[in-house]
């Protein structure tokens, strides 16, 4: 296993759509094991895109269920109408551990690979429907930041955490 580097929002890289995986061999399967390992060693990480580290293909891992799930050429052939807001981050932001309100489709039904080249289905719903869009967004080369309402608006843990502690309040100091 390799290490990890995670690209922050200046790289070009990670502004491109990334490619469709045709192989799936043992290289994929230790890029996805690498980006698991990193994501199990730093905080907040849910989910990692391949873009995030340099590799230009449509794979993420996303931490579902208390366990890591490798996701390989998804595709999202349903979302709901109904929209929900979450707090997002981004292990490739540059001015650190930041989060904003994003507002996305609440559920999604998605169609994708696992790492051996089998075809799954999921659905995803509240939390888990942003994440896996999130990291759908990286494999097309957009930034959470990208959909957000007020892109400045940012806030780091001790925000977020007055803000759940008092949701009446709309802005934190």
């Amino acid at each position: 296993m390799k290490n990890i580097k995670v690209l922050n929002t200046d790289s070009p890289s990670l502004k491109k759509s990334s490619v469709n995986v045709e192989v799936f061999d043992k290289k994929l399967r230790n890029l996805a094991k690498s980006m698991i390992m990193y994501g199990e060693s730093v905080d907040n990480c849910v989910g990692l895109a391949a873009s995030q580290v340099g590799h230009n293909i449509k794979m993420c891992v996303i931490y579902l269920n208390n366990s890591w799930s490798i996701v390989v050429n998804p595709k999202i052939v349903f979302s709901s109408k109904e929209l929900s807001v979450e707090y997002e981050g981004c292990m490739s932001l540059k001015e650190g551990n930041l989060f904003g309100e994003v507002k996305r489709p609440s559920r999604v039904l998605v169609e994708y690979f696992n790492e051996y080249g089998k075809r799954r289905m999921m659905r995803f719903e509240g939390f888990y429907a942003h994440l896996i869009q999130h990291e759908v967004d990286h494999m097309n080369g957009v930034i959470f930041t990208q959909r957000m309402k007020n892109s400045k608006k940012l806030y780091t843990d001790k925000q977020l955490e007055k803000i759940f502690e008092n949701p009446s309040k709309d802005n934190v100091s």
